[in-house]
């Protein structure tokens, strides 16, 4: 394993809690070492923590989990895991690892530019006009200006893109398990790194979605459609979309449209920055449709328990959701 590897190895398992003293110390030498190093594992370690926020136990939680053994959910939760640390590793590949793979013979003078937010929806512009609108706790790397023959970008969290039109070169999106190819175009991406669900809501034009696990097949979406991959069960599925509220997160709005309590669960995670388990299959497969603004998480609970019967309990530690049956 090469120096620049180990760095790799230990940026992912510091990141993902997995570091011993022994490797701890060696990652604390190293970056005393280069400022450089310092502040992308800053930026880095930031990014992560706010995607994965360290969460006080919960004592009713515990005990669920315990139980749950053999659940659906105890399954979904070694395979989360698993894709924490594959995502930890791909994220600092990425961000140390692209510039130095595209400058091998760059055309033009580039560099990596990265693009996060938090507490914030942050609007930018890349190199070729296109618009990109960041949730909050959200991370966009790019290599600009784009060569001549690709443009591409990495992202984790969720973002809209207004895409730039040039025949000549295409706009890839790479996001945890899924490659999103388009021409020019108007589309959401929410694909966070704690969620095993990736969404793509396409709006405008078309674009070619292709997932890392080659025993998914690609699909070409229309305006209108979305595509949901879900890399726990292996499948790739394709939807109408709710066309009339465009990426409504812009506007301060967190909208659902015949999703999933699993997926819904895990948005609100992110609003509240509150732990919330789903403790059996069948409450988690329960789907709603639903806008919600200001109101408080309870409020949010109460009105889809209405909808579609569930029991949850609120502690201060978290959120406790099972079936009603």
């Amino acid at each position: 394993m090469s120096k620049e590897e180990k760095i790799h190895e230990l940026f992912a398992r510091a990141l993902t809690s997995e570091i011993s003293e022994k490797e701890k110390a060696t990652l604390d030498e190293t970056l005393a070492e280069s400022e450089r190093l310092k502040k992308r594992f800053n930026t880095l370690d930031e990014f992560w923590n706010r995607c994965h926020p360290q969460k006080p136990s919960h004592h009713i939680i515990e005990k669920t989990d315990e139980k749950l053994a053999f659940t659906y959910r105890s399954k979904s939760r070694s395979f989360t895991n698993y894709f924490f640390r594959i995502a930890a590793i791909a994220l600092v590949l990425i961000s140390l690892g692209f510039a130095a793979f595209h400058f091998l013979q760059p055309p033009v003078q580039t560099e990596l530019r990265e693009y996060h937010t938090k507490g914030e929806i942050k609007e930018i512009e890349l190199s070729d006009g296109t618009r990109v609108w960041l949730n909050s706790g959200s991370y966009l790397l790019a290599v600009e200006p784009f060569d001549d023959d690709m443009r591409q970008v990495r992202l984790y969290g969720e973002a809209y893109f207004e895409v730039s039109q040039d025949a000549g070169r295409p706009f890839v999106v790479h996001s945890p398990g899924l490659k999103t190819e388009v021409l020019g175009t108007t589309f959401n991406i929410n694909s966070w790194p704690n969620n095993l669900l990736t969404e793509v809501n396409l709006y405008e034009g078309s674009v070619k979605l292709t997932p890392e696990d080659e025993s998914i097949q690609s699909v070409m979406l229309s305006p209108g459609q979305r595509a949901q991959l879900n890399q726990e069960r292996r499948e790739l599925n394709v939807s109408d979309s709710d066309t009339e509220n465009q990426a409504a997160w812009r506007n301060g709005i967190t909208a659902f449209y015949n999703d999933e309590l699993f997926h819904i669960a895990s948005a609100l995670e992110r609003k509240f920055e509150t732990r919330i388990l789903v403790a059996d299959e069948q409450a988690g497969m329960l789907k709603y449709t639903a806008e919600f603004s200001d109101e408080p998480l309870e409020k949010i609970l109460l009105l889809l328990s209405e909808a579609k019967a569930f029991n949850y309990n609120m502690t201060e530690q978290g959120v406790l959701i099972r079936s009603a049956n």
